[in-house]
């Protein structure tokens, strides 16, 4: 029996630690700085966006945290955390994902909240603000000269959003006294451009694989190449002048580099010199318009010719293959998601979003929505601030802020509240982080008769 006993507990053990390494540990943080309601109002004002009046101070923080890109290997990633200050209530986690940026320099977690990255600015201000803690992963070996991003590769966007949503909850416990701050358990996902893919890819990969770890109050995924196997590869073939030519030889690299391996051999794909010169032009030391700049006027011209003849003709070929498996239009999301798109987009065309509208609906989707923007509001980049503004106010609407005692997450304190915190007591029931810091009304630490006439006096 004892050896039985032992042999349970080992595996116990190892049951929970597989568990655990699903998700990545917080490795270090450092506080940057904090804003003021005033100076917030004041930086807003200075942007020129028409938003609510901030409700919070915010305090700044970047972070490293692990990754488990499998059993073996393991990254470290970073990212930049804005914390609404308030001890009393608890927030819902937003993950905001940035657009394309190719200089390390400009990772959030570099930048912070400046005017060095505007976007980060913008949505780092106005989000927390208004009571979300907002996280901005860096993604994948952006803000590190040794890695490379896997830029446009869906999985990765998975490993990164999970893994810091982990670390946040973290820090929070790292994080005590007036410093402290509390999560409840609603999660939104939002991001434009590449962004727009990393939440689209992200909330699937949540949906599949932490459905049971992680709850999306919604989605709000704008102006991503979702269809890129279709509406992408389509639209790059008919359009040889493409607007920002950096971002297929973007692709291209990535790929390879990402299911060829590191020690792809370029010359295979490209022509010489493109072969040679591609590789320490995506090394996070140059920007899209120094990349744009150096580009032929027909970007595929940069391919060996049977190459791009096998890339046209053959969806065998690996850059094909690359392309539809990094697709994400072909599945049924789960949770409330709202696609954002302007009908003049000249970068990402909107049928993106309409074909991932369509097929969504299609599979039985039950509550997934679609904004097209008029093609007067210009192109991707003029667009973007149409799409962010409208997913913001969806975001308020969706919103939960919670206070002590609010323990089954209705927004109200009811006697429900109170039978749940008397079960507790009685069972010592499991209970989540956030439903404890509800229960724990007295700061104690602990539930008991305390809390309990705490609630009592809130219900009379």
């Amino acid at each position: 029996m004892n050896s039985l006993h032992s042999l349970l507990v080992v595996l116990y053990l190892f049951c929970f630690s597989r568990i655990i390494a699903d998700t990545g540990d917080l490795i270090d943080y450092n506080y940057q700085e904090s804003f003021s309601i005033n100076s917030i109002e004041f930086m807003l004002g200075i942007l020129g966006e028409d938003l609510p009046p901030p409700s919070y101070p915010i305090s700044v923080y970047d972070v490293q945290y692990e990754s488990h890109r499998s059993e073996d290997v393991i990254d470290t990633l970073s990212g930049l955390v804005c914390v609404p200050e308030s001890r009393t209530k608890a927030f819902p986690i937003l993950s905001y994902h940035h657009g394309t940026s190719l200089l390390d320099m400009n990772a959030p977690s570099i930048t912070g909240l400046s005017f060095y990255n505007t976007e980060i600015l913008l949505i780092g201000l106005a989000t927390t603000s208004s009571g979300f803690i907002t996280m901005i992963p860096d993604y994948e070996g952006i803000g590190d000269l040794e890695k490379f991003h896997p830029y446009i590769v869906a999985d990765s966007y998975t490993r990164t959003v999970v893994n810091m949503i982990s670390a946040v909850k973290l820090l929070s416990k790292e994080l005590e006294g007036e410093d402290g701050f509390q999560y409840n358990e609603q999660l939104f996902l939002v991001g434009y451009s590449e962004g727009g893919y990393a939440t689209l890819a992200a909330q699937r990969g949540i949906e599949r694989d932490y459905n049971d770890m992680l709850k999306i109050a919604a989605s709000l995924p704008m102006a991503g190449p979702y269809d890129l196997s279709g509406t992408m590869v389509d639209y790059i073939l008919s359009n040889p002048i493409y607007p920002e030519p950096y971002y297929i030889p973007y692709v291209f690299t990535s790929h390879l580099w990402t299911y060829e391996g590191l020690e792809v051999d370029f010359n295979n794909y490209f022509k010489p010199f493109w072969a040679d010169t591609l590789p320490s032009l995506y090394d996070g030391t140059h920007s899209g318009g120094e990349i744009n700049s150096m580009m032929p006027e027909n970007v595929l011209d940069i391919l060996l010719d049977d190459v791009l003849d096998d890339f046209i003709n053959n969806e065998n070929h690996i850059l094909r293959q690359t392309l539809e498996i990094n697709t994400i239009i072909d599945w049924t999301p789960q949770s409330p998601t709202y696609l954002f798109h302007g009908i003049g987009d000249d970068i990402i065309p909107y049928e993106n979003s309409q074909i991932a509208y369509n097929n969504f609906q299609n599979n039985g989707a039950q509550n997934v929505n679609i904004e097209l923007f008029s093609e007067d509001l210009g192109g991707h980049g003029e667009v973007a601030i149409y799409c962010l503004l409208s997913g913001y106010n969806i975001m308020l609407d969706h919103q939960m802020i919670n206070e002590k005692g609010d323990i089954d997450g209705d927004g109200i304190i009811s006697e429900a509240d109170f039978d749940f915190l008397i079960l507790s007591i009685i069972n010592d029931s499991d209970v989540t982080d956030f439903q404890w810091w509800t229960g724990d009304i007295n700061y104690d630490n602990i539930h008991d008769i305390f809390d309990l006439l705490v609630i009592a006096d809130m219900l009379d």
